[in-house]
C-alpha cells in the first residue's frame, strides 16, 4: 500500500486489440500493483477485440471497458482517460511488461508539481528473439538512456500523464492521427502548453 495516503492515484490503462500472446505477460505485473494498493485500477480498454482477450482480462482481474468501435490505441486511451478514477494515467500498451517497482518512479517524477508527464523506457533484454524486434528494442533503449531527463516529448507506450493535462488538452488526437503514428509525441507537445 502507499504510505503516503495524499499520494496521486494512478490509473493504469491498456488499448488492445486482439492481445491474447501479449496480455498472458504483461497483465500479471499490473495486477499485482493493483493488489498491492500501488494502482487503484487497471483498466484495459478493448478496441473490438475477436479473440478471447476480454475474457482473459476479466478473469485475471483488470476492468475491461468497451471503446465503442474500432478507434485504434489513441481513441481507446481517450475513452479510458475520461473514465478513469486515478490523478495519473499510465498508458502501458499491451505487448509492454512493466517491472516491479515502476509506481513508486513514476510517483517520484509527478513529485515536482511543474511535471505533466513521464514516461520509460526499453530495457536491455528484448524477449523477442528475431533480429528487427531486438534491433529497434535496442535503439529505443540506448536512447532512452541516453537522452536528458527533461523531454520534450511523450511515448505511450509506458508512459503517465495527470489526467487533469490529459482532458484539458483534449487527449490524443485521433482527427489528425487516425493511425498509430506520431500522436504520442504530438499530445507531449501539447502538454506542454498545459498550465494548471
Amino acid at each position: 500500500m502507499i504510505e503516503n495516503e495524499q499520494a496521486p492515484k494512478i490509473s493504469a490503462i491498456m488499448p488492445v486489440y486482439n492481445g491474447i500472446g501479449y496480455i498472458e505477460s504483461s497483465l500479471p505485473p499490473l495486477i499485482e500493483m493493483l493488489e498491492r494498493g500501488e494502482l487503484c485500477e487497471v483498466l484495459v480498454v478493448d478496441d473490438g477485440s475477436t479473440d478471447s482477450t476480454v475474457e482473459l482480462a476479466s478473469g485475471m482481474g483488470a476492468t475491461v471497458i468497451d471503446s465503442g468501435g474500432r478507434l485504434g490505441p489513441g481513441g481507446a486511451r481517450n475513452r479510458a482517460g475520461e473514465l478513469a478514477e486515478g490523478d495519473i494515467l499510465w498508458f502501458v500498451d499491451a505487448d509492454v511488461v512493466v517491472k516491479h517497482g515502476a509506481p513508486a518512479h513514476l510517483l517520484s517524477g509527478f513529485a515536482d508539481d511543474h511535471v505533466v508527464a513521464v514516461f520509460g523506457s526499453y530495457d536491455d533484454r528484448p524477449p523477442a528473439q528475431n533480429f528487427f524486434s531486438q534491433y529497434k528494442n535496442l535503439v529505443h533503449h540506448y536512447y532512452h538512456q541516453l537522452a536528458s531527463e527533461d523531454a520534450v516529448t511523450f511515448w505511450a507506450g509506458c508512459g503517465a500523464v495527470r489526467r487533469d493535462a490529459f482532458l484539458s488538452v483534449g487527449g490524443f488526437d485521433t482527427e489528425r492521427y487516425k493511425y498509430p503514428s506520431v500522436e504520442d509525441i504530438e499530445l507531449g507537445n501539447r502538454c506542454l502548453l498545459y498550465t494548471s
